[in-house]
């Protein structure tokens, strides 16, 4: 699930960091696979744009990361693609560029030198007005927390030597756990209709193996018939 998060400046590392692990939480509590965007834009009484950056100096940009999946499993290779878009009026230079590589996922490799340090991948970017820049990270699935529904990972976009991130988005696998955890919840949910189906299912089995012995006991009625009619 790929998604967008836009930010005003924030007060202080810590504000910065809830609003990314807000964004992570939502997308595990949810744990749904979507492909789709969604957009928390800025606050209606926030800071207006002015030449390319919003008031304090902030450059005004959009960010998304995406592998073109919804699951994954142990022994996959995932291939992600990390955009940055500067939607302001003024050049973006020096712009920290990272993707966090969550528990479970091996860093492999990725292109625009990037490098890969402390459980994330960093880059460095110049981004003129109107442009965007792109990156690929290419990762595998190692072993998981059994208890782990969904395999997220975090791009930020922040001012070079700055801990506050302007934008951050996530993208987000469901895991073999999460499908099971799904699967337990609709059950729980709908437990007649889940009961009904289990019993369709065996219905529709044992009328096959049904269908197939009489299929064997007509072949065996007509080859019997064959061998005792007289030769002619």
């Amino acid at each position: 699930m790929a998604s967008i998060v836009m930010t005003r400046p924030s007060s202080g590392p810590r504000r910065a960091a809830a609003i990314c692990g807000l964004g992570v939480a939502m997308v595990v509590a949810l744990a749904a696979p979507s492909s789709a965007a969604s957009v928390l834009k800025p606050h209606p009484e926030g800071p207006e744009s002015r030449g390319g950056k919003a008031a304090g100096g902030v450059p005004s940009l959009s960010i998304s990361i995406d592998n073109g999946r919804t699951t994954a499993e142990e022994g996959d290779r995932l291939t992600y693609t990390v955009k940055v878009r500067n939607t302001g009026a003024a050049r973006v230079r020096e712009l920290d560029l990272t993707q966090t590589l969550p528990t479970g996922l091996r860093f492999v490799s990725a292109d625009g030198q990037g490098s890969a340090s402390k459980g994330q991948v960093r880059w460095s970017v110049d981004v003129p007005p109107g442009k965007e820049a792109t990156f690929h990270t290419v990762a595998e699935v190692g072993a998981t927390p059994e208890d782990l529904l969904r395999l997220a990972s975090i791009a930020c976009a922040s001012t070079e030597g700055s801990d506050k991130p302007i934008v951050c988005a996530t993208h987000s696998d469901r895991l073999p756990a999460g499908a099971a955890a799904a699967e337990a919840a609709h059950v729980a949910a709908h437990p007649v209709s889940s009961r009904l189906g289990y019993v369709g299912m065996g219905a529709a089995a044992a009328l096959s193996v049904l269908v197939l012995a009489g299929l064997l006991l007509l072949r065996r009625s007509r080859r019997g018939r064959h061998l005792r009619e007289p030769s002619s």
